[in-house]
C-alpha cells in the first residue's frame, strides 16, 4: 500500500512539473499582444530611403518580439502621421519632432516613443548639393536660387531658413517641391534646380555618379546630433490598446540602431537590396543612429527652438514634453 501511495505521489509531482514547463513554454511563445504562437501584424509605410525599420525586419528583431511587419505602400513625404491618424498605418517611422508637435496642435493624438537617426559630421542628415560647374560655392549663395525640398519641414526648408536668419541674409529662395525619392538629384543634374536638400541614400548615389558636389551639410548649420533627430511613434489609442506591442517595437528598433552603426557595410547591403540600388552607390551616404535607448529630452528641446525660430508655432503653444514618452524605452 505504501509503495502504491509513493508511486501515485511521484506521478502527481511529475504531472505538476510538466504542467509548469508547459506554462513556461507557452509564456515564452506569447507575442507582444499576449497571444500565444501568433504574430501581431503591425502596419508600416513602405520605406524609400535609408531606414532602420527594414533592417530590424531583415534581421528578425521584430519577429523576436512577436511582431510581423506588413508594408502598406509608399506614402508622400511628411504624411506618415496622417496615415496613422486615419488608421491606414499603425506606426509613423519617418517623422521629426516638429511633425509630431504640429499634428498635436491640429488635434491629432500621437506620441513619439523611440528615436531614430541623429546628425553626425561624418554621416550628415542632409547634404546640400549643386552641379559640379555651378557658381554656388556656399550656402551664402542660395539667395535667389531654386532649392529643392521633399516637403515643408525643418529638415527640408527649415534648416536653410534658419541659416539665412542666422547670417542676416534675405529669405528670397524659390522652394521647389520634389517629393519622390531620387527626384531632387535627377532634377539637379538636368539643371531644373540649383541646390538640393539630399538625404541618404540618394545623396550618396548622386555623389558616386559624379557631376555634383557638396557645399554644406545640416551639421554645418546646427552643429549638434539633435539636428538629425527623427522619432517613431503611435496614436495614443494604439498605445493604450497594445502597450506590449509598443514595448516590443521599441526593443527591436533600439537593437537595430546599435547594429547599423556597428555594421554599416551589411546595413548598406540590406537597404540597397530593398531599394534596388547598387550598394557601391549607397555607401557614400548613410544615417547615423541614436544609440540612446530613450528619446533624449535635450534633442527635442533643440527642435522646438528651431521650429519656433522659423515660425512654425509660438513659444508656449505646446511643450516639448507633450509630444513624446519614454515609458516604453528598453531598460
Amino acid at each position: 500500500m505504501k509503495n502504491k501511495t509513493a508511486w501515485l505521489l511521484v506521478l502527481l509531482l511529475t504531472a505538476l512539473s510538466l504542467a509548469g514547463c508547459a506554462a513556461k513554454t507557452a509564456e515564452k511563445t506569447q507575442n507582444s499582444a499576449g497571444e500565444p504562437n501568433k504574430l501581431f501584424t503591425l502596419k508600416v509605410p513602405t520605406q524609400t530611403g535609408f531606414n532602420e525599420t527594414d533592417i530590424a525586419d531583415e534581421l528578425g528583431y521584430f519577429r523576436e518580439e512577436g511582431i510581423e511587419i506588413k508594408y502598406t505602400g509608399v506614402v508622400k513625404p511628411g504624411t506618415d502621421i496622417q496615415t496613422v491618424a486615419s488608421g491606414d498605418n499603425d506606426v509613423f517611422i519617418s517623422g521629426h519632432p516638429n511633425n509630431v508637435a504640429q499634428a498635436r496642435l491640429a488635434g491629432v493624438k500621437v506620441l513619439a516613443v523611440a528615436p531614430g537617426m541623429v546628425d553626425n559630421p561624418d554621416f550628415p542628415h542632409v547634404r546640400y548639393l549643386v552641379k559640379e560647374d555651378s557658381p554656388i560655392k556656399s550656402l551664402n549663395d542660395i539667395v535667389g536660387k531654386k532649392v529643392s525640398i521633399t516637403s515643408y519641414t525643418v529638415c527640408s526648408d527649415g534648416y536653410l531658413k534658419l541659416y539665412l536668419k542666422q547670417n542676416n541674409l534675405t529669405q528670397n529662395v524659390e522652394w521647389v517641391l520634389l517629393p519622390t525619392a531620387g527626384q531632387q538629384e535627377q532634377s539637379l543634374k538636368q539643371g531644373l534646380i540649383d541646390v538640393t536638400t539630399s538625404h541618404p541614400p540618394y545623396a550618396g548615389v548622386a555623389l558616386s555618379e559624379g557631376g555634383v558636389r557638396q557645399i554644406a551639410t545640416s551639421y554645418d548649420i546646427v552643429k549638434t546630433p539633435a539636428a538629425g533627430l527623427s522619432v517613431r511613434g503611435f496614436s495614443e489609442q494604439f498605445i493604450k490598446e497594445h502597450p506590449d506591442v509598443v514595448r516590443g517595437f521599441c526593443r527591436a528598433m533600439a537593437k537595430a540602431r546599435v547594429w547599423i552603426n556597428a555594421h554599416q557595410k551589411e546595413a548598406i547591403e540590406i537597404i540597397a537590396k530593398r531599394l534596388n540600388l547598387p550598394a557601391e552607390k549607397v555607401n557614400q551616404s548613410v544615417f547615423w543612429y541614436d544609440e540612446h535607448k530613450a528619446i533624449e529630452p535635450s534633442y527635442i528641446e533643440t527642435w522646438f527652438k528651431i521650429s519656433q525660430d522659423i515660425g512654425l508655432w509660438k513659444e508656449g503653444d505646446i511643450k516639448p514634453t507633450d509630444i513624446y514618452t519614454n515609458e516604453f524605452a528598453p531598460q
